[in-house]
């Protein structure tokens, strides 16, 4: 029996040390941005918790917040020359309105993480056959979280 047990826990050891790296990760921090339209007029706000990944690949978890209505966000970005290339995918079901999904593209500095973006959204209403499309594009500015 001790031997067993013994044996379980060498080889719980042995596949720990195992592990590649790659799945090795740092908690960066609660990011936020927001994001303006080609106007500069507010539009939506981003809160992501970020993980750097080995191999300077980050992964954010968090939300984005239109007009005091969080839905679900994730995304991920990397370093590519001298900027950030940031990814955001989000999506909704809004009851008795519509669902949208969006996926959203964004070139940040590195220094600062503002930068341009541009974001495909989808949308069908609810009673409607038809999914229609828009474009949007603008700027985006790393802020204070809240």
């Amino acid at each position: 029996m001790i031997t067993k047990r013994i044996f379980v826990a060498l080889v719980g050891i042995i596949m720990l040390a195992c592990v590649p790296n790659s799945f090795a990760e740092t908690f960066r921090g609660e990011f936020c941005w927001q994001v303006f339209n080609q106007g500069g007029e507010p539009y939506w706000r981003y809160k992501f918790g970020v993980y750097q990944k080995e191999g300077g690949y980050f992964a954010l978890f968090g939300s984005v917040d239109y007009e005091n209505t969080l839905s679900a966000a994730h995304g991920n970005a990397v370093v590519v020359g001298d900027s950030v290339k940031l990814t955001i995918v989000s999506s909704d079901r809004e009851e008795g309105l519509e669902f949208w999904t969006e996926t959203f593209a964004a070139q940040l500095n590195p220094s600062t993480l503002n930068g341009t973006w541009n974001a495909i959204e989808l949308v069908k209403r609810d009673g409607e056959n038809d999914v229609f499309g828009i474009h949007q594009q603008g700027t985006i500015n790393l802020v204070a979280c809240q």
